[in-house]
């Protein structure tokens, strides 16, 4: 028997990788099923759409819910982290615009599944309340509300409020309702900036993609 460095074994270690890609499927499945159903599905459902027993998801979550909060944990901090990822070196309105297209594209992908499931409880009241994902989030944005407003871009104002207003017309069911327009992410994203921007009073818009659309 093999022995890795920690005293793990090969066969420990193989155990692990197969049981994070089982529940990695689960959870992948879980998001197909609430873009096209909704929440209103089984576990084993689930365990069928994942291709695994509906005994292995059990040993994974105690209820179908378990795995709804899974998925949307996953998706924020993948948001959360994608938007950290521009690099330190773009600030401002660059960077700005680079987190609109990059929030766009990966709403673009779970935003449908991501409607399914809303909290009750306010953005700031859950930063207030310190919950992980939001506050990881509100500290992605924020230092940008900040540079914004030193750059000259927008009028000095409440962080808080300006955070709030991004998030909330970045919401995943706007970026649905455009994308089903027919508008492409880069119009969808190049919109919501300028709607932002304008909300927060900026002087200065990106101006690197064009946000006109013929009229129909």
């Amino acid at each position: 028997m093999t022995t890795q460095a920690g005293g793990q074994t090969s066969g420990q270690a193989r155990l692990r990788r197969d049981t994070a890609r089982t529940r990695d499927r689960l959870v992948a499945a879980a998001g197909v099923l609430l873009a096209e159903r909704g929440p209103t599905f089984s576990l084993p459902e689930l365990a069928r759409a994942a291709g695994v027993a509906t005994a292995t998801a059990y040993r994974h979550f105690a209820d179908v819910h378990e795995a709804f909060g899974e998925f949307y944990l996953r998706l924020a901090e993948e948001l959360a982290s994608e938007l950290a990822a521009v690099p330190p070196e773009v600030r401002g309105l660059d960077r700005f615009e680079r987190m609109g297209s990059r929030w766009v594209a990966l709403a673009a992908g779970w935003g449908r599944a991501a409607t399914q499931m809303r909290s009750p409880a306010g953005f700031l009241e859950r930063v207030r309340a310190q919950d992980p994902v939001t506050s990881a989030l509100h500290a992605v944005l924020a230092p940008v509300v900040r540079e914004l407003v030193g750059d000259g871009v927008c009028p000095e104002q409440d962080v808080d409020y300006a955070v709030l207003v991004w998030v909330t017309l970045f919401d995943e069911r706007v970026v649905v309702d455009l994308l089903a327009l027919g508008w492409s992410p880069g119009e969808v994203a190049a919109h919501l900036e300028r709607s932002v921007l304008g909300a927060l009073g900026a002087t200065r818009a990106p101006a690197s993609r064009p946000t006109g659309r013929p009229a129909r």
